[in-house]
């Protein structure tokens, strides 16, 4: 055998052995990219929340097979806004906060899979792809940018959790094929009410002490619009603990429906919107002033939509606003006036009730009232009725109980009054000692009353500051409110609109039998 024949023998048997041990036992073989991203933070660099100044959520809507985008970011004035939503500002910037927070730090505890075409199993697909088919398998897309120059701090798609794993989801940078397992604990609502003030007028039912509703409706005929149902009620209160009285109850059978008026008042108290339309940029000037509308032509039109309406009046060249569904004005002790008036039915998924995304000249236009199609009564179809609001604020200074009056000073004694006797029957006894003791001194009666109406002038100069201080407390309140007011038309659910605006029918129940004899009894004596 020669040296050639021998070594290709020794290479032939290496090769075996390395086949061999291949198989007969284990090996560590080179990891790849993927595999050594394994236990490394998605963004490293991203360690202060306060460094967010945006948040972009993007996610598939099942309902309406649209992709929902929902954001919230500071603008140059330092309001926090919420871009989808016409800019309306955001009261819950501390949930962005927390939201930044939870992002930092995730980590890629585990390799899901390395390829493109297994994003949709893990539902980590972009929702904002361009060529995405299979929308279960879309995940929430989450993005995080400072304030500077618009730089993304992190951007994740978050999927399915993983089965038996709680708190474990799929994970993918959108710029990257691998899908990692990770700990997710991020709460991020969509919603627009969780982001914004929840308490619209800032109104304590405890306060209120006046309610009057205008119910009425407008019927647009060819020939105009026709007001129906025209119906005023007024509950009145003199203090919290007091019960609600009706104008024009008939005691002696009927009484308040205390139900329906808590229902009201609480209504009222935990006022909640549903969406916004913003106002023109001349109404919003007008309002902004504190002046009255006009209603040149491009306001007219633009109130209409919403189902306000302006009517003429007594007055020379003046227009009253109606609504087309009535009226609301709650008075409280502090003086303000709220004005409700409610507008068109507005009928739409939630996201179009929210912003009113709705194409002009299609069937369904903003401000008419939907009709109901076939589509429409199926189980399916999620469309919320909701109501458009108009809300204004003056202030009553006669809601503030009476204006204290000043006491009255007690008038000089004359220079020549001479004491009397106290007792008028007694026998006069010039020179006795006794009768000395009964006279009454005119001089320290008015001593008295001059101490008198020195503590009352000091309890009215009290009173008065007091009463100056709600008043301007009062004017500054209707001052704020009108400022918040009016940028905005407001969406109300339908169930908030019911629960406000009562008649007679709700807000007035029959006696009990034993209660409308015994009325009676008290009536005949």
């Amino acid at each position: 055998m020669n040296e050639t024949m021998r070594t290709t023998i020794f290479v032939a048997a290496a090769i075996v052995s390395l086949i061999a041990a291949r198989f007969a036992g284990p090996s560590v073989p080179r990891s790849p990219q993927e595999f050594s991203q394994v236990g490394t933070e998605f963004y490293p660099e991203f360690t202060n929340a306060n460094a967010a100044k945006s948040l972009q959520v993007v996610s598939y809507n099942p309902d309406t097979a649209a992709v929902r985008v929902f954001g919230v970011e500071q603008g140059p004035d330092g309001v926090w806004r919420i871009p989808s939503r016409h800019g309306y500002p955001v009261d819950g910037k501390d949930r962005l906060g927390k939201t930044a927070a939870s992002v930092i730090g995730i980590k890629r505890d585990q390799l899901a899979g390395p390829r493109k075409n297994e994003h949709a199993q893990f539902g980590v697909l972009d929702p904002l792809g361009e060529n995405v088919s299979d929308f279960k398998g879309v995940g929430n897309r989450l993005t995080l940018k400072d304030g500077k120059d618009g730089k993304v701090l992190a951007d994740l798609i978050i999927g399915k959790e993983v089965k038996g794993r709680p708190g474990f989801f799929y994970v993918r940078n959108p710029k990257e094929d691998p899908t990692y397992i990770a700990k997710v604990s991020i709460d991020v609502s969509t919603k627009f009410a969780d982001w914004i003030e929840p308490d619209l007028l800032k109104l304590d039912g405890s306060k209120l002490r006046t309610v009057i509703i205008d119910k009425h409706s407008i019927e647009i005929t060819p020939e105009g619009g026709k007001l129906v149902g025209k119906e005023t009620n007024k509950l009145t209160r003199t203090s919290s603990t007091d019960k609600w009285k009706l104008d024009g109850l008939e005691e002696a059978t009927e009484e308040v429906n205390e139900d329906e008026v808590r229902k009201l008042v609480q209504a009222l108290d935990d006022l909640k919107i549903v969406g916004v339309r913003p106002k023109g940029e001349r109404l919003k000037k007008r309002l902004q002033d504190d002046k009255a509308i006009v209603p040149d032509d491009r306001t007219r039109i633009e109130m209409q939509e919403m189902g306000f309406f302006f009517i003429p009046t007594r007055e020379r060249r003046a227009m009253a606003m109606i609504s087309q569904e009535g009226d609301m004005f709650a008075t409280t002790d502090q003086g303000v006036v709220y004005d409700l008036h409610f507008g068109s039915v507005f009928s739409g998924s939630e996201e179009e009730v929210e912003a009113g995304f709705i194409k002009q000249g299609d069937d369904e236009k903003k401000g008419d009232e939907k009709k109901e199609s076939e589509d429409d009564k199926k189980p399916q179809s999620k469309k919320v009725k909701s109501r458009y609001l108009f809300v204004l604020t003056q202030f009553d200074p006669e809601a503030l109980g009476p204006k204290p009056e000043a006491p009255e000073k007690p008038a000089e004694p004359a220079e020549d009054v001479k004491p009397e006797a106290a007792d008028p029957d007694a026998p006069a006894a010039a020179d006795s000692a006794e009768n000395a003791t009964n006279k009454v001194d005119p001089k320290k009666v008015h001593e008295a009353a001059m101490a008198k109406y020195d503590l009352d002038l000091k309890k009215y100069e009290g009173d008065v500051k007091a009463y100056d201080e709600k008043v301007k407390a009062g004017e500054k309140l209707v001052k704020d409110l009108n400022r918040r007011f009016a940028d905005w038309y407001y969406v109300i659910s339908g169930d908030s609109f019911e629960n406000l605006r009562q008649g007679r029918q709700t807000l007035v129940k029959a006696k009990a039998a034993e209660k409308a004899a015994d009325q009676g009894q008290k009536k005949d004596e």
